[in-house]
């Protein structure tokens, strides 16, 4: 299978095109290829595009130094960042119509030795209509395992994984299914980026004095059942968050750790209790993504289309999740060090997350080699 990044044909010449023409040309061809991220980078001779395509960047074509100060300008007028300000970060968000599609886009400006640059994430306006864990790739045993999770009314749910892992897509998900039903639910972010209907999300500001933790604490007064927590960064936000899970709330939230057993560790390092992460714990998910045969060519030598002739389009979820019953409550009570729990675990039908990606690659989803690239990052 060939491993191609954006290919010749679709790179894009900006040369002579005005700052509004440029920027509008950019937005049209990541929606045109599904482009997630831009990156518009200057350097000393022009101002390097690249866009980001399932998690992979390739160049798209460049700008000239000229106009690289106007084509900033007219995405902080798009955006509502101030143009009179270059020496600090800044950030903003505008919707764009893409064809026939919706796009909010949030925006990042940094000044850089060589001006200030900006990367655009395009989220699809229409996120979360009719997603499920399914069309994510969750075995049917892990959707399972999140729907049970997800029908209780307090303790918390925990999503993990490395930084692009797809962990807040998940939680997405997730509360796309609690969202209608007749209860309250809110997000505390930094940024938002996917609204869900019938969801109060509040843009968490630490810069402005406002952590995740304090956002919690005030939360707790708007009378909410459901809570997701965009991340559990530090101690504080940990015993938090763990104990408005133990105060008769469903706590959603993400954790950066490489299996679903050591996010019962980094808890404790956390100053998490053992009882009390064992009181409130309900289901630890950790997942990866990775590239998915292309379903048109199936993989084909020389692609097609579809994949953009490498093989290869979208992702998947490859994933892992621990429920909590008794007998794992007990060993975490009981400070038992991560194999004495991943012994019981696999003893009472723990699948690890390799099993699960063998399982896709055997059915053809993906391939030993794209496995191995997810497993490793």
């Amino acid at each position: 299978m060939n491993e191609k990044g954006i290919t010749e044909s679709e790179h894009i010449s900006f040369q002579g095109d005005s700052a509004v023409d440029i920027v509008q040309a950019m937005l049209e061809r990541a929606a045109a290829i599904r482009a997630s991220d831009i990156h518009v980078d200057p350097s000393p001779a022009d101002t390097r595009v690249r866009m980001r395509i399932d998690g992979e960047l390739g160049d798209i074509g460049s700008i000239s130094a000229r106009i690289h100060e106007e084509v900033i300008a007219r995405l902080k007028i798009l955006s509502g960042a101030r143009t009179d300000l270059h020496a600090i970060p800044q950030d903003g968000r505008f919707r764009a119509e893409l064809g026939d599609r919706s796009f909010n886009v949030r925006i990042s400006f940094m000044p850089t030795y060589r001006g200030e640059n900006a990367v655009l994430r395009l989220l699809p306006a229409s996120g979360f209509g009719g997603e499920s864990f399914a069309a994510l790739g969750f075995s049917p045993d892990h959707a399972r395992a999140l729907q049970s999770a997800l029908e209780a009314q307090n303790g918390l749910i925990l999503v993990t994984g490395p930084t692009g892992s797809g962990k807040t897509t998940t939680l997405r998900v997730c509360l796309s299914l609690v969202a209608d039903k007749p209860i309250s639910v809110m997000t505390l972010e930094d940024p938002v980026e996917y609204e869900v209907p019938g969801v109060r999300h509040v843009h968490i500001r630490e810069s402005y004095g406002v952590s995740f933790a304090a956002g919690l604490r005030s939360a707790l007064r708007q009378d909410p059942d459901v809570i997701m927590v965009g991340e559990i960064r530090d101690a504080e936000t940990a015993r938090t968050a763990v104990n408005t899970a133990l105060t008769g709330h469903l706590v959603l939230s993400t954790l950066h750790t490489t299996s679903a057993l050591e996010a019962i560790l980094r808890l404790s390092q956390m100053g998490v209790e053992g009882f009390m992460a064992a009181a409130t714990l309900r289901l630890i998910v950790s997942q990866r993504l990775v590239h998915t045969v292309c379903q048109s060519c199936h993989g084909a030598a020389q692609g097609c289309a579809a994949c953009r002739g490498s093989g290869f389009a979208g992702r998947s979820v490859i994933a892992e999740t621990l429920e909590m019953d008794d007998g794992l409550r007990d060993l975490i009570l009981r400070h038992e060090p991560l194999h004495r729990l991943a012994e019981y675990a696999v003893a009472r039908g723990f699948r690890p997350i390799s099993e699960d990606a063998a399982e896709k690659v055997e059915w053809g989803v993906t391939t030993r080699a794209k496995v191995a690239c997810a497993l490793d990052a």
